[in-house]
């Protein structure tokens, strides 16, 4: 048992929790709600300084450090009704009329399946835990009777969960993203700040006891605190998908007409990229680097001088540079004339910083390339139409390799092996949904190179010679294939699989229905 299972059980299929006062919807119900209503539970047995007091606090931080991946129902908005009211306003006796105040409300309607209950499920890991105060976990959710507003009766049940338990539950999966910063999207957590001292639990408590001590006989009304103390989240699923950030660039040359390099040199590109943007960002790195030297960030995150750079296993945590091929009608010429950069997660802010610095500079040849002088680089508005780009970026159930993917491994030639190794790299990704996939030695789309390092040559001294992509030295002795991935649900670009993703290899493309 390695995940803390919280689940809380609605007796309708209606929540009408919102974002903000005036709306929009909240939903999936915010890990700080769900504390809210657990504190609420508590203080109605009055145990909001007693052992359970504890556990609240140890939840809180464990939200703070780790937010819970939810499952709940799918869903969708219901029909908004709006209700006028008497504000609580020692002016109503004056002007009733001027102190009636708008209170929509705007349900969210669960879809649920024909055995499927109005559930929402929270989850956290807690493998490297070594306490979990289950006990007066499960009696802290059991005191819970909203959730949402007060019409939202519930009940809650907390347990230890396998990842098996949590695959078999129904539901759509709403994961964390903490860092990412979006307009919508963004769920409330509890937190707390070890510098200053303020915390969700102590703030709501304070909360609680302004409210109870509002009214007093013989004296003014108090003021009844608001909950202030929060982080937000952004929640990713199906119903709402993110790609990671990117720019892209287009080469053009001293007339400002496009160049084409030959794809097969696409780690030429790649290596000229990644030595501007060193000699950029060494020059003028951005402001916030996150406890950073200068010279540590431009070698993690710029650079990608780590201790597995190009290991399919290591997170994404650098800068990816990767040469575009042109895909488009079956004439096209599949040569590189666009290159892209991919960012991590949350680090939207540096890759802006670097593109600004990018924008406009001449790439210099390095050793062995075969670059014209004068080659320089254009940013393509995010707002400008332009299909190459939009092949590696629009949402879609289908992809497909427009690079090979370079496996963590060698597969000896046996399907069974190759298998693993391509969910070997697909679990280590970050594409959170699960899809069907089928491998070839060559690619969807028309004109791409094939996956082997060498084609047959019988004209060649040992009757092979090198075509297809050169790869960096490091990866040279690994299987590469292409693939064709099919998901459930659209997932949105960039996608990038396996070693050498970080330098072009195992790149996807979306593909048409109709193709």
């Amino acid at each position: 048992m390695t995940f803390v299972q919280l689940t809380i059980q609605f007796l309708d299929e209606r929540y009408h929790g919102l974002l903000a006062r005036n709306g929009p919807p909240e939903w999936p119900p915010s890990p700080y709600r769900l504390f809210c209503a657990l504190v609420a539970g508590v203080a109605r047995q009055g145990e909001l300084d007693g052992e359970i007091a504890q556990t609240l606090r140890w939840l809180q931080d464990l939200c703070r450090d780790q937010p819970p991946i939810i499952i709940a129902p799918r869903s969708r908005a219901g029909n908004a009704i709006v209700r006028y009211g008497p504000d609580n306003d020692d002016k109503f006796h004056r002007n009733p009329e001027a102190c009636r105040s708008a209170k929509p409300t705007i349900p969210t309607l669960m879809l649920l399946d024909a055995d499927q209950k109005p559930e929402v499920h929270y989850f956290w890991d807690v493998r490297k835990r070594n306490e979990v105060p289950l006990d007066r976990l499960r009696d802290a959710a059991r005191s819970l009777t909203t959730l949402g507003w007060g019409i939202d009766m519930a009940f809650g049940d907390a347990k230890l969960a396998s990842l098996a338990e949590i695959q078999r539950l129904k539901g759509v999966r709403w994961y964390p993203k903490p860092g990412l910063q979006r307009a919508f999207g963004m769920l409330r957590v509890p937190t707390a700040d070890s510098d200053s001292g303020d915390n969700t639990h102590c703030d709501l408590k304070s909360c609680y006891q302004s409210a109870v001590n509002h009214l007093e006989h013989g004296k003014a009304r108090r003021h009844i605190a608001k909950p202030r103390v929060f982080d937000r989240v952004f929640y990713a699923s199906i119903e709402r998908p993110i790609g990671r950030p990117h720019a892209v660039f287009r080469l053009l040359d001293e007339n400002d007409d496009t160049v084409a390099y030959p794809q097969s040199r696409l780690i030429h590109i790649t290596g000229m990229v990644r030595h501007l943007a060193i000699e950029r960002m060494t020059a003028n790195p951005p402001r916030d680097l996150r406890g950073r030297t200068p010279d540590q960030w431009v070698e993690q995150y710029v650079a990608g001088h780590q201790d597995n750079p190009d290991n399919a296993d290591s997170p994404h945590t650098q800068f990816s540079y990767i040469p575009l091929q042109s895909i488009g009608m079956e004439h096209t010429d599949p040569a590189i004339r666009r290159v892209m950069i991919v960012a991590p997660l949350g680090v939207h802010i540096w890759l802006e910083h670097l593109a600004r610095y990018l924008d406009g500079q001449l790439l210099e040849p390095l050793p062995g390339t075969q670059l014209p002088p004068g080659v320089r680089l254009e940013r393509i508005a995010n707002n400008r139409r332009d299909g190459v780009r939009d092949a590696y970026l629009r949402s879609s159930c289908t992809w497909a390799t427009a690079t090979p993917v370079i496996l963590p491994g060698h597969d000896d030639h046996k399907p069974a092996k190759t298998r693993k190794l391509i969910e070997r790299a697909l679990a280590h990704s970050g594409l959170d949904q699960p899809c069907e996939f089928e491998w070839s030695a060559f690619s969807h789309f028309r004109k791409m190179l094939g996956a082997h390092k060498y084609v047959r040559d019988d004209s060649a001294k040992d009757g092979k010679r090198l075509i297809n992509y050169i790869r960096p030295d490091h990866l040279l002795d690994q299987t590469a294939v292409h693939l064709r991935l099919t998901f459930e649900h659209e997932v949105p670009g960039p996608i990038t699989l396996g070693a050498g993703r970080h330098c072009g290899f195992g790149v996807m493309a979306s593909v048409s229905p109709t193709s």
